[in-house]
């Protein structure tokens, strides 16, 4: 790939948001297949998300010194309002950490749901955000490296 880092993960997001997407899209009726598939897609996608969230923060923001743990990229990018809820994006880790050891399946229909009801439209916002400011560095050349003051 060629392109910023940002970009580069910001394609990777866009693919694997669409999958889980899909999969939420096409599980009319809970079956375990479908949880399965769906919390495979969102655990990937989650783990783009606050990737994507520190390229954010050192292309556009300028950070170079975000600790690079989920919940600490989590907290800056709330505190700069690259996201706008930080509860539930923490409540996001949570579960994601809680539905990968989840291996009686036995909360599965409940991420099911956190997932299409609540986390998904947080990831339109990341989507939104970022996508505006990949544009701007596009329509800007990018200037002091990428960095937008």
């Amino acid at each position: 790939m060629t392109g910023s880092p940002l970009s580069n993960r910001f394609a990777s997001f866009l693919r694997t948001k669409s999958d889980a997407e899909e999969f939420v899209a096409l599980m009319t009726n809970y079956t375990k297949r479908d949880g399965a598939a769906i919390i495979y897609a969102f655990n990937s996608l989650f783990d783009i998300s606050w990737k994507m969230m520190k390229d954010s923060l050192n292309e556009w923001y300028g950070f170079d010194d975000v600790k690079p743990s989920p919940r600490d990229i989590i907290k800056k990018a709330n505190s700069v309002e690259l996201i706008g809820n930080e509860d539930q994006w923490l409540s996001m880790l949570k579960n994601r950490n809680l539905s990968t050891h989840d291996y009686m399946r036995t909360n599965q229909e409940y991420y099911c749901e956190l997932i299409r009801l609540e986390y998904l439209p947080l990831m339109d916002e990341l989507e939104s955000t970022v996508r505006a400011q990949l544009e701007t560095l596009k329509q800007e050349g990018a200037p002091n490296g990428g960095v937008v003051s």
